[in-house]
């Protein structure tokens, strides 16, 4: 008598699932609003960084905070662009 192994696949029948076309659009909007909203809150935090009465390099926090705004930005963009055009 043969016994189910349940670890191993050997004795399972093989499955392919694949993900439709409409589950990768939905995919692609939801990253492209978390990267967004990840924007928006590095971009916060810059303005409010820069206005506190702190001892910090306000024009490093300004570049680089700024520079990483807008990579979020253009990378949310294009993931919300792919979402529209491709799928």
């Amino acid at each position: 008598m043969k016994k189910n192994c349940y670890l191993c696949p050997m004795n399972q029948k093989k499955r392919k699932e694949y993900i439709t076309n409409s589950e990768k659009k939905e995919a692609l909007k939801e990253i492209s609003k978390f990267v967004l909203d990840l924007a928006k809150l590095v971009f916060a935090g810059v303005i409010l960084g820069s206005i506190m009465d702190m001892e910090i390099n306000k024009s490093g926090l300004l570049i680089i905070g700024g520079l990483i705004a807008v990579i979020l930005i253009a990378s949310g963009a294009y993931a919300y662009y792919v979402a529209i055009k491709k799928y």
